[in-house]
């Protein structure tokens, strides 16, 4: 167990680097001759979508294994879990093998998710309270926190998805903003939400030795 909390530390400490180095390699896939379904990628999507893979699908893996943390925390983490990596699942299927994927089932998924987010903070609401600034479990409060955050912003980024992708680009399964023009609020929107996601990951780094 020891050895396992010290690979914990060591992940949360690289999590920047890694999603930085995913997020160029998404870039350069999307942008080779030879890309996956999806269409070019723009920066800002191409971190986004390397933060929501790594950090919604890995990184809670990591707070699993400290026995400090709290078992509330980690019952939302495993709510969390299940709720993503069915949805993952399906959704790869559904984009790269039966091609009839739509950013409305991931908005539905999204309100989902948040409703049980919602109603285990309620349920578990005076035992948060013991999970103060400086604890050893507040990293972990903290990414369930921001997940309110990114999973709202998920649901925005596919409305206006769904509000500016054209006809063709439905037909030619494009799931990406690119660098064309008609996406700049919204890569700027993205890139704001990926600073304050980033923003988190820095702080976990900083904090990660000393509370896990």
């Amino acid at each position: 167990m020891e050895q396992l909390t010290i690979i914990s530390k060591i992940a949360l400490i690289i999590w920047p680097v890694v999603v930085t180095m995913l997020a160029n390699f998404y870039r350069k896939k999307q942008s080779s001759s030879n890309p996956w379904t999806g269409g070019v990628i723009s920066w800002p999507k191409a971190f986004w979508l390397s933060y929501t893979i790594q950090s919604w699908f890995f990184l809670p893996f990591f707070y699993l294994i400290p026995a400090h943390v709290s078992g509330f925390l980690k019952l939302i983490i495993v709510f969390h879990l299940i709720s993503w990596w069915t949805r993952g699942i399906l959704e790869l299927f559904m984009i790269y093998k039966w091609m009839n994927w739509s950013p409305r089932y991931g908005i539905s998924h999204d309100i989902f998710h948040i409703i049980g987010l919602s109603s285990l903070f309620f349920y578990f609401r005076e035992d948060i309270s013991t999970v103060a600034f400086g604890s050893q479990g507040f990293v972990v409060l903290s990414y369930i926190c921001l997940l309110f955050l990114t999973t709202t912003a998920e649901i925005t980024f596919a409305i206006l998805f769904l509000k500016l992708r054209t006809i063709q680009e439905q037909r030619e399964n494009v799931y990406f903003a690119s660098d064309d023009p008609k996406w700049v609020f919204v890569n700027r929107y993205t890139l704001t939400i990926v600073a304050i996601a980033f923003t988190h990951l820095f702080f976990q780094s900083w904090y990660a030795w000393n509370f896990f």
